[in-house]
């Protein structure tokens, strides 16, 4: 069975844990998913929700590396973000598609019927992420194992934050594995 990454993995630059994960394997329970989808967000970053400053909901965000940070969007979706970078550097992955491996009928039952994990709120939803998850260190609730990356690696600005300003909003901070 593949190792689990350690927190070291995730105290550097966001964009290259990003990238580093696609293709790793998230664990929770019976339920395994293969990362295929991520987004950084990095300190600085207009579309970071630490841009404005510490707040309750995002102060996991300020670190230790290798914690959950997880959030309630729309007042629907959970979703579910790995802390990077020095503690103190409010930065995160956003987890945005997988794929599942293993736990295939508890992850359908959890997305009412459905497998595609193709956006945050149905990855979350397939793993069964709470909110309470938020500042847990990885290893508690969320094991993530090393993976075969893929053989392509597309980057691409990131979705859903026309609020950002331009510089950060076109930057190609979205990584899809192909």
């Amino acid at each position: 069975m593949p190792r689990s990454l350690k927190a070291s993995f995730f105290d550097r630059d966001t964009r290259g844990v990003a990238r580093d994960l696609l293709g790793c394997v998230l664990v929770v329970g019976q339920v395994h998913l293969r990362v295929v989808e991520t987004e950084a967000y990095i300190p600085g970053d207009s579309a970071n929700h630490s841009y404005k400053g510490l707040t309750p909901r995002n102060a996991p965000m300020w670190g230790p590396p290798g914690h959950l940070y997880v959030y309630l969007c729309y007042g629907i979706h959970r979703l579910l973000n790995l802390v990077t970078e020095a503690e103190g550097r409010p930065a995160a992955v956003l987890l945005r598609a997988g794929k599942i491996e293993e736990g295939e009928a508890l992850a359908r039952a959890r997305r009412g019927g459905r497998l595609d994990c193709i956006g945050p709120g149905k990855l979350s939803q397939a793993l069964g992420v709470e909110t309470a998850w938020s500042g847990q260190p990885l290893g508690e609730r969320l094991r993530v194992l090393h993976g075969e990356p893929p053989a392509k690696i597309q980057a691409l600005p990131r979705v859903g934050i026309d609020y950002a300003a331009p510089q950060h909003r076109d930057a190609p901070w979205r990584f899809v594995g192909g």
